[in-house]
């Protein structure tokens, strides 16, 4: 998979070509103050929602009324108390956020605003990777950035609801001892899922203005920072529609000082006849 990332040229950019390194920011440091704002889970909310689908489900006749009434004394419990576990657990995450590196890409190089927002008014350069997070020290996650109105509900009580239905229904049937380790299995099952929904929605919910960037994110949950790479994975340098000649033979000059003569060059050019950017090979 082939990703690019819009660059000024400037000492720090010229270091990602001379010591294949790229810097994983925090999100703090993003232009956008919504990042990584997708609230957590508010307890006494998705299980006052949980209590109110119990009730449906209890009368269209799929829970028992022991079961039914078990159910809801959990759901008031927690509404009422919370969940200490839980909250230990999401500010253990909150902790790591705050270290979270992320290093953002995007899937063209052809994109006008980009190349004004983060190429230096269309003066800088885009370097395209293949398979950047396979070939980082040490490998990092990929995720796809969710482009959205709203942020990702994590207080929906689906996952609970679902995880009840199961047990207190469809497993109903089961011995004794195979029931209840089809309970344990969902349990984790559960777990899981809702971490994994929570962690990746926090890390890629992003309002839809931002869409046009088409962005990936690499995930360094370990730390922000630099991070080497291997050189071979840096595919393609394209180059600005107004990137000056002195500016194209420094980079490409450098490419060659350091061994990356496999690199292919492209520069931007105007379509003719729309709002759009051709990208050409040079001939080098």
């Amino acid at each position: 998979m082939i990703s690019y990332k819009y660059r000024a040229i400037n000492k720090y950019s010229l270091e990602t070509l001379e010591h294949d390194t790229v810097y994983f920011s925090q999100y703090t440091d993003f232009n956008d103050p919504f990042e990584l704002s997708t609230p957590f889970p508010n307890l006494a909310r998705m299980y006052s929602r949980a209590s109110e689908q119990l009730d449906i489900l209890h009368k269209n006749g799929i829970f028992s009324a022991a079961d039914y009434q078990e159910l809801k004394n959990i759901c008031e419990r927690i509404v009422k108390n919370g969940n200490p576990e839980l909250d230990k657990i999401h500010k253990k995450i909150r902790e790591k956020m705050a270290k979270t590196g992320i290093y953002s890409l995007s899937k063209v190089n052809n994109e006008i605003l980009m190349w004004s927002h983060y190429a230096d008014n269309h003066r800088g350069f885009c370097i395209g990777f293949e398979n950047l997070h396979l070939n980082t020290a040490p490998q990092v996650k990929l995720l796809p950035v969710n482009y959205k109105t709203t942020f990702t509900d994590l207080s929906d009580p689906t996952i609970i609801i679902n995880y009840y239905v199961n047990v207190f229904h469809n497993f109903v049937h089961l011995p004794d001892k195979v029931w209840n380790a089809q309970r344990e299995k969902l349990a984790k099952a559960v777990k899981h899922v809702d971490d994994q929904r929570g962690g990746v929605s926090v890390l890629t919910d992003k309002y839809e203005k931002w869409a046009y960037e088409q962005e990936i994110r690499l995930i360094d949950e370990r730390n922000f920072g630099l991070k080497q790479f291997n050189p071979k994975c840096m595919k393609s340098i394209t180059f600005g529609l107004r990137t000056n000649q002195q500016e194209i033979n420094k980079i490409i000059d450098i490419c060659k000082k350091t061994k990356k003569e496999h690199i292919k060059f492209f520069k931007a050019e105007k379509h003719d006849e729309k709002f759009e950017l051709i990208i050409v090979a040079l001939d080098i």
